[in-house]
């Protein structure tokens, strides 16, 4: 009705309150800023700023910037948008279902399907993945999508800055190795050093994420959180699988071209309410269920 469709889009517009922990939490942004804008100023200060206005900076360095503006939006979605809280009342007046309501006797109040307590940020959480330090927030309904973003956007970035750091670490080594009077070139010392360290940190990041990325968009794919993935037996399908494409616009939202954009519009917003969920039913025959004879 009216009022779910309100309650809705009023909660995929929440932003997470400042608590205490919250506050506390901050200095684990600190540092992923820290890392983000060192990388980011080596490359474009050190690396290409100087070489402008040459074609090849002029494109490395809007292509690169495109990547990081979203890096940062993402970022910035993942930290301050709640990822979901449980309706007021909800599951008070069961209806028709018959089916057990779990309980969280922390929040006083009936867990949905796939509706979790995290102890940390002291609350239940909508279709909760895990609990995340380095954006201080949980990932759950609301802003799973911006994770996922956040971790591509990343990697994009780091992989334009790798490749492209290549040759200027080249150019700078032979620069250090072959010019003998190194007296007056000691901040271009101190500047290779730099690039270099922004180099080693960023190609240890892109090893780092690699096997993380591929883990987080396949469990969005087989519609699996990562709290559900570690109960789940070997090889076994997520009940809310719905097929491949439909358990990603559970994510991501109906618009293929909206994927890339970190923002919830109508059009980009995920589907569904991250309390009902389309259930994919097996049937379980008992073992001691007598099988009816075959021909």
């Amino acid at each position: 009705g009216a009022g779910s469709r309100a309650f809705i889009r009023g909660a995929m517009l929440r932003t997470r309150p400042f608590t205490t922990q919250r506050i506390y939490g901050m200095g684990f942004i600190v540092i992923v800023m820290m890392i983000i804008l060192g990388i980011h100023c080596s490359f474009v200060f050190l690396n290409w700023l100087p070489k402008l206005w040459r074609a090849d900076a002029v494109v490395i360095l809007f292509v690169y910037h495109m990547f990081f503006l979203n890096l940062l939006a993402s970022f910035y979605q993942c930290v301050m948008t709640d990822p979901g809280l449980v309706p007021p009342n909800w599951g008070f007046y069961m209806g028709d279902e018959t089916k057990r309501r779990r309980y969280c006797k922390m929040c006083n109040v009936w867990k949905p399907d796939r509706t979790h307590h995290c102890s940390i940020c002291n609350r239940c959480i909508l279709n909760m993945d895990h609990h995340c330090p380095w954006i201080n927030n949980c990932v759950g309904f609301y802003n799973r999508k911006f994770f996922i973003q956040l971790l591509s956007y990343v990697y994009l970035s780091l992989t334009i800055v790798v490749v492209f750091t290549i040759p200027e670490l080249y150019h700078r080594f032979i620069e250090l190795t072959q010019d003998e009077d190194l007296s007056n070139k000691t901040l271009y010392c101190i500047t290779s050093v730099i690039v270099g360290m922004a180099f080693g940190f960023s190609v240890l990041l892109l090893c780092t994420l690699t096997n993380f990325i591929k883990f987080h968009t396949k469990l969005v794919l087989e519609n699996y959180t990562t709290i559900e993935n570690l109960e789940r037996e070997e090889g076994a399908k997520s009940k809310f699988d719905i097929g491949r494409r439909r358990n990603w616009e559970q994510v991501f939202g109906a618009k293929a071209w909206l994927w890339w954009l970190p923002m919830h519009t109508q059009a980009s917003r995920p589907i569904g309410d991250g309390v009902r969920w389309r259930v994919h039913y097996t049937r379980i025959i008992d073992e001691d269920e007598e099988c009816p004879p075959s021909g």
